[in-house]
């Protein structure tokens, strides 16, 4: 009896010990008061064996828990261990789509921090993607909207774009896209970009792809002929003391064999101010 007596006393002496020292605990300051560290990643080995043959169902579980937990940032903090969380997931399932295109979005929300840093961890996961799922142009497409509008980024953003308009099934939006880019970023000679459209021209799907391509054929081919025309106005101008009055004037004079004429057939005006090729872009919609 005696000794059940001294055990009972120990045990609620241990648990007062306890319940005291949590109370303890639970008044000393946190550096995260929303408790939101993670004290212990399982590795992608480890889950495969507990997920008993379904990894694709602890990556389900995994990522439903990543929005929750990354739900309780600001933007201006730094979103913790979101590469391990998004690699884990990754790795558990390499062809969950929406893990690399969520998981980059939730990435960029953050706007504190090291942002060229930031930058390199959302292009790992989307290239980790891009090399787990060859035929999505969707995510290569995502990529590079979102170095171009986040990071303004646009090197990186044609990169992306381009991945995306050489996968299969790629939209022309996706090609015409590129060669916009390419034309901004001046990425290729004034040549290569009316060799471009022109193919993208002859391969429009519909009217509305063929009247896109078109018109940035025209301006390429304007681009072309401004570059070797815009020299004999200057010489012109130099040798009459005033800008031709019309390609005819620089016809009777010798500079040119003829009028200059625009992709479509029409002649080129002349800025008479800056003395400058002008064109005037009327295409029809044939």
């Amino acid at each position: 009896m005696k000794r059940s007596l001294a055990a009972a006393a120990v045990v609620v002496a241990l648990l007062g010990l306890a319940v005291s020292a949590e109370l303890r605990l639970g008044r000393v300051q946190r550096a995260d008061p929303l408790g939101r560290e993670l004290l212990y990643l399982p590795s992608p080995e480890m889950l495969k064996v507990l997920s008993v043959g379904n990894p694709g169902l602890a990556a389900d579980i995994f990522y439903m828990w990543s929005i929750q937990y990354y739900s309780l940032f600001a933007p201006h903090e730094r979103f913790l261990y979101l590469e391990p969380v998004y690699d884990l997931i990754t790795d558990l399932d390499p062809l969950y789509f929406d893990a690399y295109r969520i998981g980059a979005l939730i990435m960029q929300l953050q706007t504190g921090g090291d942002q060229k840093q930031l930058q390199e961890t959302v292009q790992r996961l989307f290239d980790k993607g891009l090399a787990n799922l060859p035929a999505s142009w969707e995510l290569a497409e995502a990529a590079a909207w979102d170095m171009f509008m986040r990071f303004r980024d646009r090197r990186q953003a044609l990169r992306y774009a381009e991945v995306a308009a050489a996968r299969a099934g790629a939209p022309a939006r996706i090609k015409r896209m590129v060669g916009v880019w390419r034309d901004s970023e001046s990425a290729w000679t004034v040549e290569d970009s009316i060799a471009y459209w022109r193919q993208a021209v002859a391969e429009a799907v519909d009217a509305y792809d063929r009247r896109m391509s078109l018109s940035k054929l025209y301006d390429a081919v304007a681009t072309r002929d401004r570059e070797a025309l815009n020299p004999v106005l200057a010489y012109l101008r130099d040798d009459l003391g005033r800008c031709p009055a019309s390609w005819d004037e620089a016809v009777r004079r010798g500079a040119l064999v003829s009028v200059p004429l625009d992709y479509v057939g029409n002649p080129y005006g002349i800025d008479p101010e800056r003395c400058e090729l002008v064109p005037l872009k009327k295409i029809s919609d044939q």
